[in-house]
């Protein structure tokens, strides 16, 4: 799956891909800025350590996130760090997807039936590290969907490309949720992941990985709900990076504060 490609090239179209995309945002955003709309956003620390459970061998992660919104235009970027226990040398993994709401773009609700907005968004996949680094890009329609309360659930549809490939791109399906499940007054639970399914291309299988993630608001317990998180999240890929047969299933404990 990685790309084997010269590294010219490559930079080539990156900044190519770049370029459009901050010629894009930027627009949207002075636009917005003219109406003195307000950024609102958040991040979150995760500190996440677990076990393989189909060989020997552990993970440790620090993943950093941060979401937002400036008017139309929300994003969701990620970063993790990762390796064995020791985090020595670890590899950087990112994903970056900023959005256009065209609820919000043309002031007008959107309804067809469960769905509440359709958004218009791209999406690049960076790896350092590992065998060799990696870029993807993707772009397409996302949707979300009207549940109760104030949680999310949405589904992002794509193109999928790798560049260094020579094998045409494919297309990435995307569900991800966020949801609180409030249990008493002082036990609340949220619920939140994502799974990708991602589709065979040249001699690669179709994959999908899922991590879904449950969480204990532990901070609820002493009067500072939404500030620290302790749970769990199970990590797994099967047909790893398109390797057919190839599977990493991981259970790791996970700390997340919100800054």
């Amino acid at each position: 799956m990685f790309i084997t490609s010269t590294k010219s090239g490559i930079l080539l179209n990156k900044k190519s891909f770049l370029l459009i995309l901050f010629f894009a945002l930027s627009l949207l955003i002075n636009r917005q800025a003219e109406a003195q709309v307000i950024y609102q956003g958040g991040s979150n620390v995760q500190l996440l350590y677990g076990r393989n459970l189909k060989q020997p061998g552990d993970l440790a992660t620090v993943t950093v996130e941060h979401f937002g919104s400036y008017g139309a235009l929300e994003q969701f970027v990620f970063g993790d760090l990762f390796n064995d226990a020791s985090l020595a040398s670890p590899n950087l993994y990112m994903e970056w997807y900023p959005k256009v709401s065209l609820s919000r773009a043309t002031g007008r609700e959107i309804k067809l039936g469960p769905i509440s907005d359709v958004l218009l968004s791209g999406g690049i996949n960076v790896l350092f590290g590992g065998t060799e680094d990696f870029f993807v890009y993707t772009a397409g329609p996302a949707f979300k969907f009207r549940i109760p309360g104030s949680g999310l659930l949405q589904l992002e549809t794509y193109y999928h490309k790798q560049l260094g490939e020579e094998y045409d791109g494919t297309y990435q399906l995307t569900p991800s949720w966020d949801v609180a499940l409030p249990v008493s007054e002082k036990v609340h639970l949220r619920f939140r992941g994502f799974m990708d399914f991602i589709g065979d291309r040249g001699p690669g299988s179709t994959q999908y990985l899922t991590q879904p993630q449950l969480f204990l608001d532990l901070g609820n317990t002493w009067g500072k709900p939404g500030k620290t998180y302790i749970g769990s999240e199970w990590r797994y890929w099967n047909n790893v990076a398109g390797i057919e047969g190839l599977e990493e299933s991981f259970l790791q404990a996970n700390l997340l504060i919100s800054l």
